[in-house]
């Protein structure tokens, strides 16, 4: 059974006063019924009572559209696509945040090419057909490119440096393309809320293409231990002096020879020490890796939350790190910290020359920037960390991200037994089932891989269950070993797929 035509009524303020109007579905047109100005004698109140007349008239069968055009001042123009989408996209503007308000403007720039000069009610599934289809072409064109040897390339404008440069064309995804139809489907939805179409054509489900889940990277136990240790050696070999190094060489007697031995620096260095020509002013230590990496695996921020980290926010005294609120209301919480992350974060508070600003900084002791941390200091840890796995003929890292650590951060939270709502708070999640579903995994707990654990953690899992489950009243009393814990995912992940 069809549903009742609604219609909707219209208000257009003029120089004379507020003009009023109707629009309404009249045997598959969607026509405009003019009422009358407020000069005239119209109302809200007659104007409603004339709405719920016609649209009877209309039910039965027995209405007549106006013969005369109604005045300008009384015509209301169909928005189009573009048009429409902007008046939406300038509201949002003021209730989303900058990530979100980026990632829209982005689908709807890309839909704008295909829909943007097509008024709303000539948006129908022919059209999105032929959008999907055009990208799907465009797609394989660039993909065959890449094949051929001559790939496509485009230009792009670096947001924070402001230039110029070229980078190599990908074609959309299938998840992409579903981003593009779902922002055009929630422009559509907005236009029919506002009266200016009946039916939105993307509620169809087999608009959307099919996609497969995500393979969403983590890390297995050994590959932790692994990218601990290549961080720790990293930070032993990028610099071999240090400033009370620099000052015990100048205030020696020793030879050159000697010194650079013990060092195992050059003895050109030491006499350039010693003659003032090098380490004169006080320099920044350099940027370390294992503190940015144990946080990452042992207290699971966000990128964009490390980065924003600040001395005061790690309180090595309580042993609790309060991250603040960078994505949403939830992303402000308090991190109890393992001893392992405890001790790491001590020494490089220690040898720090001063105690406040960043408290990840960079080489120069500014803040860090998502894209340095994923660049310089992840990657290079990964690379020698693979080194390390492929002698013990282990299996190595593959796509590795500083949401790669937060998943694994995750998923050790959910192997030592902490509840999930726990877990969810620590992550800063709003909803328990995004924790388990998205970011939880099941490591293999198989072999030497406790004792690992428990030596990254730098504590027994029992003890890690206290301390991030913040049941401090506890004691030695019994927390769900790592077998429980894994048999009481595996439990959930089946009751989530009945």
């Amino acid at each position: 059974m069809p549903r009742p035509r609604t219609g909707s009524i219209r208000r257009k303020p003029t120089a004379h006063g507020i003009s009023y109007g109707l629009r309404l579905w009249y045997r598959g047109k969607r026509i405009y019924h003019h009422l009358g100005g407020e000069w005239e004698g119209w109302t809200e109140e007659r104007a409603k009572a004339e709405h719920e007349f016609v649209m009877q008239l209309v039910a039965r069968g027995e209405y007549v559209p106006q013969r005369r055009e109604p005045s300008s001042a009384g015509e209301e123009e169909d928005p189009t696509f573009q048009v429409f989408a902007s008046l939406l996209l300038d509201r949002k503007r003021r209730r989303v945040g900058d990530k979100r308000l980026e990632d829209l403007e982005w689908r709807l720039r890309t839909a704008m090419d295909h829909f943007g000069k097509y008024r709303l009610d000539k948006i129908n599934l022919a059209l999105v057909e032929d959008f999907v289809d055009r990208k799907l072409r465009e797609r394989e064109r660039i993909d065959q490119a890449a094949e051929a040897g001559q790939p496509l390339t485009e230009e792009y404008k670096d947001p924070r440096t402001g230039r110029i440069h070229r980078r190599r064309r990908r074609g959309l995804s299938n998840s992409s393309i579903n981003k593009v139809l779902a922002a055009v489907r929630m422009v559509l939805k907005e236009g029919k809320r506002h009266g200016w179409i009946e039916e939105n054509p993307l509620d169809d489900s087999d608009c959307f293409l099919p996609q497969n889940t995500p393979r969403r990277s983590f890390l297995e136990v050994a590959q932790v231990e692994a990218l601990l240790q290549a961080a720790r050696l990293l930070d032993g070999e990028q610099r071999k002096l240090e400033w009370h190094d620099v000052r015990a060489i100048r205030e020696s007697e020793e030879p050159a020879t000697r010194l650079s031995g013990r060092y195992g620096v050059s003895e050109t260095l030491i006499r350039r020490i010693r003659r003032n020509e090098i380490w004169v002013t006080q320099r920044p230590r350099e940027a370390t890796r294992l503190p940015a990496v144990t946080t990452l695996l042992l207290a699971g921020p966000r990128v964009s939350e490390l980065c924003q980290l600040d001395e005061s926010q790690v309180d090595l005294a309580a042993r609790r790190i309060r991250i603040p609120r960078v994505k949403t209301d939830a992303s402000e919480r308090t991190v109890p910290m393992v001893p392992a992350l405890h001790e790491t974060l001590l020494v490089a508070r220690a040898a720090r020359e001063t105690q406040s600003g960043p408290a990840f900084p960079t080489r120069n002791g500014t803040r860090q920037h998502p894209d340095n941390v994923r660049s310089r200091l992840l990657a290079s840890v990964r690379e020698r960390a693979n080194e390390l796995l492929a002698e013990r003929d282990q299996p190595v890292i593959g796509h590795m991200t500083p949401h790669t650590l937060r998943r694994t951060f995750a998923s050790i939270l959910a192997e030592v037994g902490v509840p999930p709502r726990r877990a969810m708070y620590l992550l800063g999640h709003t909803n328990p089932t995004l924790t388990m579903r998205v970011y939880q995994q099941v490591l293999d707990m198989g072999g030497t891989a406790v004792g690992q654990l428990e030596a990254a953690l730098g504590c027994t899992i029992q003890e890690a269950f206290v301390t991030y489950s913040g049941r401090e009243g506890l004691g030695t009393q019994w927390a769900p070993g790592p077998e429980t814990a894994t048999q009481n995912r595996r439990q959930q992940d089946h009751r989530d797929t009945v």
